[in-house]
């Protein structure tokens, strides 16, 4: 019985064992039914640029897949790949790249096939591989052919650019050499509005110039090395409808900047050496440290000053007034900034001195550096006076004293000169021979209340410190502490240079033309008086036996005639008809040329004058007097060079000429002037202004009645015509006198 119940139920356990097992192995095969059901699926999609300008496209499966159908269209350029049996897993159908000459992928699925279509730019070369769950697609020099098809599509908008405007040219190309060393290309347009496209292509600056022509003196290139500027070479030249110019820097360290101003394009080449990139890093973020991470929680600050100073190799040391405790949080900072937030944070402020960094609260710092002026005060009272011989070479020496003891140097009409006595004192003295020596004191007597702090705060020399002129040599005779002599030294050298001149021409033209035609009639009737025949004369009205015995009919003759024609017109009755005729004809043409010319320094006042003194008499209740008019050419004139080379003129031209004597007797003045401040680049001419007048006139005199009669009414008439002109005009054409090899 109980064999039989033990073995029912070991029965029992193996059935419900396979059926457990049966169970399993159904929910196995209806998996794998359902992976073979889904198929293989597009997952991802990677883009790649390989070497030799050659991209690779590779898709990659779920699962193995066979080689895709593969073909291409021209026109659109496409590439198609169709998969059998492959389903898509991506999240969108089209996938834009727009680089390396592909536009974009798209996929679609139709049926049990799923397609991917490439669209390219244009069709280029490519293959198609397949590797287990992958399919690579590799275009070949995809990316040169998109370099290229974007280079084609710019020139190609630039020229339809350039059709829409009208033609340009290039009048000059021109080069020169700044106060700084900077090379300027100075480039004169015919316009304005001249499109440039300037860019910086391979260490090169390149620009191109739309629709615009070039002289054929400018198309070459120019050798500018021994300017000494950062440019070495320029190169112009025409390429098709546009103009090309490329200008090379000798070095690497170079900035550049252009700006057009009245339709000069300059184009500015600045050196720029290390300290000064350096620099403008350090403005633009100034803190340049190694970077770190700090991370803690009420962390005392001496603790934080310790892990800086084992992370920068620096010697910190810290005053005893610094205590607290701070939290802070800082990612990836330059360590010269996590402490300079981390003093701010209490307060405290820091001094360096080489390797080592002193902190301290702010006000104990600040008590230190007083103390610290105070003593350099002190030792500057105790330091040996020096004296130094500073030879003057361009400039006064006494401009120098001055400008030592504070005082700025007066500038009369452009050219400086001395300033006259200092505020803080000054004394002269003679010397033996021909040598005057000037001396001034900059001492202050505290003890008599002369101390003048602002006499002190502009003055260069020190409380001890004297300045003495010797103008003979032109020696500027320094006593002072040691380093106020090497600033002294430096502030001379600099200011002490030769001053550039400029010569001007001025052409005052004045031109006249006139032209006068005069026709006259004289008409008249004589007695003969029995049988003696006594020829009239018109010229007279009255008189004795043979003269004309009536009135002349007509006296219309002209007005000092060059010419006249006599004849008798009747002859009867002891009566004869006398006519004459005269005639003045003038034609007129002058031209007078001024041309005054002088040389100055730059920002210097000149004037030169030409011409003569016209006395004239004045009435008062002392009597008659008699003075002068001045009847002079004169060109008085302020140059001033700009940096980019033109001349900013302070003009005053003048030209008086003796006129016609009045009524009075006196005589007039023809009085010609132009007064105006004009800038013109060196070497150019301008036309400050002109003054036109023209006067035409046309006279008729008649007799009245007898002047409308038919055929004789010429007779009593007279006819005069005038026609005047004049013309005013004044050039001016400044040069700049260039020093030769002087800046090479």
């Amino acid at each position: 019985m109980n064999i039989k119940q033990g073995g029912f139920c070991m029965s029992f356990l193996k059935q419900w064992s396979l059926l457990r097992v049966l169970l399993l192995s159904a929910l196995l095969l209806g998996s794998t039914s359902l992976v073979v059901a889904e198929g293989v699926v597009l997952s991802a999609v990677d883009f790649n640029a390989l070497s030799g300008d050659n991209l690779q496209l590779s898709f990659e499966m779920t699962g193995n897949v066979a080689k895709p159908k593969v073909f291409h269209t021209d026109n659109p350029a496409r590439i198609v790949l169709d998969f059998d049996g492959v389903k898509s897993g991506l999240k969108q159908k089209k996938t834009v790249i727009n680089a390396g000459g592909i536009n974009s992928f798209v996929a679609v699925e139709s049926g049990d096939r799923l397609r991917v279509v490439i669209n390219l730019l244009k069709l280029v070369a490519y293959d198609v591989k397949q590797s287990d769950h992958r399919v690579i697609v590799t275009l070949n020099s995809s990316g040169k052919m998109a370099r290229e098809s974007h280079k084609q599509l710019t020139e190609k908008t630039l020229t339809q650019f350039a059709s829409l405007i009208p033609a340009q040219a290039i009048n000059k190309i021109d080069f020169r050499r700044g106060d700084k060393g900077e090379g300027r290309v100075l480039i004169s347009l015919s316009n304005p509005n001249t499109v440039v496209n300037t860019q910086e292509k391979a260490g090169k600056i390149e620009l191109s110039f739309l629709n615009t022509t070039l002289p054929a003196a400018y198309a070459k290139r120019m050798d500018v090395l021994d300017f000494a500027t950062p440019v070495s070479m320029i190169e112009a030249k025409k390429v098709g409808s546009k103009v090309k110019m490329i200008i090379t820097p000798a070095n690497a360290d170079y900035e550049y900047s252009s700006f057009q101003m009245d339709g000069v394009l300059t184009i500015e080449v600045r050196p720029i050496t290390t300290a000064a990139q350096e620099e403008k890093k350090r403005n633009k973020f100034p803190y340049i440290g190694e970077r770190l991470s700090l991370n803690f929680q009420d962390i005392e600050i001496r603790s934080v000053l310790q892990i800086l100073a084992d992370f920068t190799d620096l010697n910190i040391l810290a005053s005893d007034s610094v205590t607290g405790n701070l939290t802070l949080r800082l990612n990836d900072v330059p360590w010269d900034q996590a402490l300079d937030f981390v003093m701010k944070s209490k307060g405290l402020s820091k001094r360096q001195a080489g390797n080592v960094i002193l902190v301290a609260p702010t006000a104990e710092i600040r008590k230190l550096e007083e103390e610290e002026i105070e003593s350099q005060k002190v030792a500057k009272r105790l330091e040996p006076l020096k004296t130094e011989y500073i030879q003057i070479n361009y400039a006064k020496a006494e401009n120098f004293r001055n400008i030592l003891l504070g005082n700025s140097s007066i500038s009369a009409d452009g050219c400086t000169v001395s300033a006259g006595t200092s505020k803080s004192g000054s004394g002269s003295s003679g010397s033996s021979g021909n040598s005057s020596i000037g001396s001034s004191n900059n001492n202050n007597n505290n003890s008599g209340g002369n101390n003048n702090s602002n006499d002190e705060s502009y003055s260069l020399l020190s409380n001890r410190g004297t300045a003495i002129v010797d103008s003979r040599t032109n020696t500027l005779i320094v006593k002072d502490t040691a380093k106020n002599l090497e600033e002294i030294s430096e502030m001379i050298q600099l200011l002490d240079r030769q001053v550039r001149q400029v010569l001007i021409e001025a052409r005052i033209v004045i031109a006249e033309e006139g032209f006068a035609q005069e026709l006259g009639v004289k008409f008249g009737a004589a007695y003969t008086g029995g049988d003696i025949g006594i020829a009239g004369s018109t010229g007279g009205n009255d008189g004795g036996v043979g003269d004309i015995v009536g009135p002349i009919l007509s006296n219309l003759a002209a007005s000092n005639p060059y010419g006249a024609l006599g004849m008798t017109l009747s002859d009867g009755a002891n009566y004869i008809l006398n006519l004459e005729i005269t005639a003045l004809q003038d034609d007129n043409k002058a031209e007078f040329v001024s041309n005054p010319k002088v040389l100055t320094s730059d920002r210097c006042k000149a004037t030169i004058e030409q011409g003569s003194e016209i006395p004239y008499s004045t009435v008062s209740q002392n009597g008659t007097n008699i003075e002068f008019k001045d009847a002079k050419i004169s060109l008085e004139v302020t140059p001033q060079i700009t940096p980019s080379g033109s001349v900013i003129m302070q003009l005053k031209v003048k030209k008086d000429t003796p006129g016609a004597f009045q009524n009075d007797g006196q005589l007039a003045l023809s009085t010609r002037s132009v007064e105006t401040s004009v800038r013109i680049e060196d070497g150019e001419t301008v036309v400050l202004g002109g003054v036109f007048e023209g006067e035409s006139r046309n006279l008729i005199s008649t007799v009245p009645w007898f002047s409308d009669l038919p055929v004789v009414g010429w007779m009593f008439r007279k006819t005069v015509q005038s026609d005047s002109k004049k013309e005013l005009l004044i050039f001016i054409t400044p040069k700049v006198v260039k020093d030769s090899m002087r800046m090479r």
